[in-house]
């Protein structure tokens, strides 16, 4: 392997702007638009009753791929406690959204040349595995999502306002240059690991953990580290998003198809968010959603 300093792996001036708009998504949309006039079974009525779920999805795409963390953390408290889905439902509707909202994130990272690639080779296996572990041999069950997504979410906020003070410490508080060499490498996959599990349990995780190793303990540049963080919970949600299908009992497209439309057009409103706003902003508001949403998920679920 080449050694390149940690902090060399995207470099800021080889990004590109990237437009929201791209002629796929109208491709998108039509092929949406068909598929569910034709495979629901009344699909004007279900228009109806469900449309506001677009905004739910679309909300859960912005906030995911501006901080990597992914639209669960939207997903499950809107699902459990405004549609009142049972947890694992939840879950599922949670899983299939970012099938479709961090997919469309991930192309706009990519599309920016804002992730370090290279990196996916010690990440994926680990997603897989740990995600393996967390949906196949720990069976995800309601107390699970209740106990975890909570915690998770609050860890998750804290997390970012650690990454905020280093960031505002600058460059004095950020551990020496060093090369990501096995040794970083093996690290950085057994986070994936536990990210994969984690995703697995609770639909947020794999990308907001290996992002922030990244920054924190090998100093990557912010942007790389979360681009990268955004195609690994796209990789991870395709894959738990097919074992539910096949494997777990099948997702309630009646309200995922939704939720899954508009994560789409949300998503790739994230990494365009990004490169015109503050990030300071941007990971400060995620922050205090995340411990808000944790603390609510958290006394709201066990008051039950």
């Amino acid at each position: 392997m080449a050694k390149r300093s940690r902090s060399a792996l995207v470099q800021p001036s080889t990004q590109r702007p990237l437009r929201y708009w791209s002629p796929w998504l109208g491709v998108f949309a039509l092929a949406w638009a068909l598929a569910f006039a034709r495979l629901a079974p009344h699909p004007a009525a279900l228009a109806a009753s469900s449309w506001p779920l677009f905004f739910v999805g679309f909300a859960g795409a912005v906030l995911g791929n501006v901080s990597a963390v992914g639209g669960g953390i939207v997903f499950i408290p809107a699902m459990m406690f405004v549609y009142h889905l049972d947890p694992v439902s939840a879950l599922k509707v949670a899983l299939a959204s970012q099938c479709f909202g961090m997919t469309s994130g991930a192309i706009g990272w990519v599309q920016r040349r804002a992730v370090p690639l290279r990196l996916l080779a010690p990440t994926v296996p680990g997603l897989l595995l740990g995600s393996t572990l967390g949906a196949l041999v720990v069976r995800v069950s309601p107390l699970l999502v209740k106990s975890c997504f909570g915690p998770v979410s609050v860890a998750l906020g804290l997390l970012t306002l650690a990454l905020l003070a280093r960031e505002r410490r600058g460059s004095a508080a950020r551990p020496p240059a060093r090369v990501l060499g096995p040794a970083a490498m093996l690290v950085i996959a057994l986070v994936s690991v536990v990210g994969g599990v984690l995703t697995a349990w609770v639909a947020i995780g794999e990308g907001e953990v290996v992002a922030a190793t990244l920054m924190l303990a090998y100093g990557v540049e912010a942007s790389a580290a979360i681009g990268l963080g955004v195609v690994l919970l796209a990789v991870n949600s395709l894959y738990l998003g097919a074992l539910h299908q096949f494997a777990l009992g099948g997702i309630p497209w009646e309200i995922a198809a939704f939720t899954g439309f508009g994560c789409v057009f949300g998503a790739r409103l994230g990494p365009w968010v990004s490169q015109r706003f503050s990030g300071v902003v941007l990971k400060s508001i995620f922050a205090a959603i995340a411990i808000a949403d944790g603390l609510l998920f958290t006394w709201q679920a066990w008051r039950r």
